[in-house]
């Protein structure tokens, strides 16, 4: 049973709702943190790649055994033959979700707060009396039971369809123009680098996202993916043209299992707080609108929203704190300071990339070539002043 009453409820024990209910417990807050499913990071509907080690482990010890290989660099295909090669040591690794994921919630539980899976929100009151009411199906099936809690706090990190989010009346739903659908295929072996993220990603693969290759050592596997815009209707879905590109790419390749999902690739959304309530990761369109990853920034939106959550309960006057949607505008401006500003400028280059016919894209590929090739050095870009001149200039007028 639980209780009738909490300092914070958190929905979702992915990467965003297990640091922000981690560090909310280690303030001292009674916390609730809910999953919808029986298994946490089950199914994993992500790539896996993430933010680099060092980074991670600020988030509290991450058992090695999470940890399938250290990401040293990046390759992208690009196109006519114009390929560009990273070479970054420590730069991100790769994950093992079904580890990674139940590691960060049990380290919230350790701390203090309460665990269950098998629970899910139906219901979200207006604010009443310094909280709000929720409803949660505890248990599946016969045996499944209506709770009635009260909460000073709400979090919902319910992921990219955050039907809470919607539930208390965010626009937070996806739109077709800014969302990606994505399939990852594990195959077994690594089919390319070990150590390196491997793409492709233009007019000769896929222009409107990417395919992707992203080994995980320890395991001897691969996740191969692909992901492009919401197609029309009519056109290729994405499994198909994902697995297209895998019997061209790698003949052969033994599958192990196949999942899919959707990709905000929209920047991060305007709003996304209320009063007493706030979204997080994956709900809040936390994710990266260039490559699609959200796993750092998840984490990253939960420890803001905690700190945030925590002065707001600390400092307010009266027992319930000052948590209104004014003074959580807080929290959305530690996110973009750190993340979201990049985002936005990655939301532009994204579309503007897309937006360049074949010819152009291979002259930017060209500029960003030289680049690379050089170290990284911005007096590369003085060998090719006129072309990097011409690209400044189309990208700052591109609206």
């Amino acid at each position: 049973m639980l209780s009738n009453h909490y300092d914070v409820i958190v929905i979702g024990a992915g990467p965003g709702g297990s640091v922000a209910a981690r560090n909310l417990a280690r303030f001292g807050h009674k916390v609730l943190l809910i999953e919808k499913r029986e298994r946490i990071g089950y199914p994993v509907r992500c790539g896996e790649a993430s933010t680099n080690l060092e980074d991670l482990q600020t988030y509290g010890p991450v058992d090695e055994d999470c940890i399938e290989s250290i990401i040293n660099g990046l390759f992208i295909y690009g196109p006519d033959g114009v390929n560009i090669e990273v070479p970054k040591p420590n730069t991100g690794i790769m994950l093992n979700r079904l580890k990674f994921d139940p590691c960060l919630a049990k380290l919230a539980e350790n701390d203090g707060a309460e665990l269950v899976t098998l629970a899910r929100a139906t219901y979200v009151s207006d604010v009443e009396n310094g909280v709000r009411k929720m409803r949660i199906a505890c248990g599946q099936g016969a045996g499944e039971r209506i709770e009635e809690v009260t909460a000073k706090m709400v979090i919902a990190a319910d992921g990219v369809e955050s039907l809470v989010g919607r539930m208390v009346g965010l626009k937070c739903g996806q739109l077709p123009g800014s969302t990606c659908t994505g399939v990852d295929i594990e195959v077994q072996g690594l089919l390319t680098k070990p150590d390196y993220l491997t793409f492709w990603q233009g007019h000769d693969f896929i222009n409107d996202g990417y395919i992707w290759s992203f080994p995980k050592q320890k395991s001897n596997v691969t996740n191969f993916g692909a992901g492009f815009l919401v197609p029309k209707a009519g056109q290729p879905n994405i499994l198909d043209v994902t697995m297209e590109w895998l019997n061209k790419l790698y003949p052969g390749a033994k599958i192990n299992h196949v999942v899919g999902g959707l990709v905000p690739v929209s920047s991060t959304l305007k709003s996304y707080t209320l009063d007493r309530f706030a979204l997080v990761g994956d709900a809040a369109h936390h994710t990266n609108p260039l490559t699609g990853g959200g796993i750092a920034a998840a984490m990253r939106a939960g420890r803001f929203c905690a700190q945030t959550v925590h002065e707001g309960l600390t400092t307010g006057s009266g027992d319930a704190g000052n948590l209104t949607a004014k003074y959580l505008k807080t929290y959305e401006k530690r996110c973009y300071n750190y993340f979201g500003k990049t985002h936005d400028f990655e939301f532009k280059f994204r579309r503007f990339l897309l937006a360049l016919n074949k010819q152009e894209q291979v002259g930017l590929y060209k500029v960003l070539q030289g680049f690379a090739l050089s170290g990284y050095k911005k007096s590369a870009f003085l060998k090719t002043p006129m072309q990097t001149a011409k690209y400044l200039y189309k990208f700052w007028k591109f609206k």
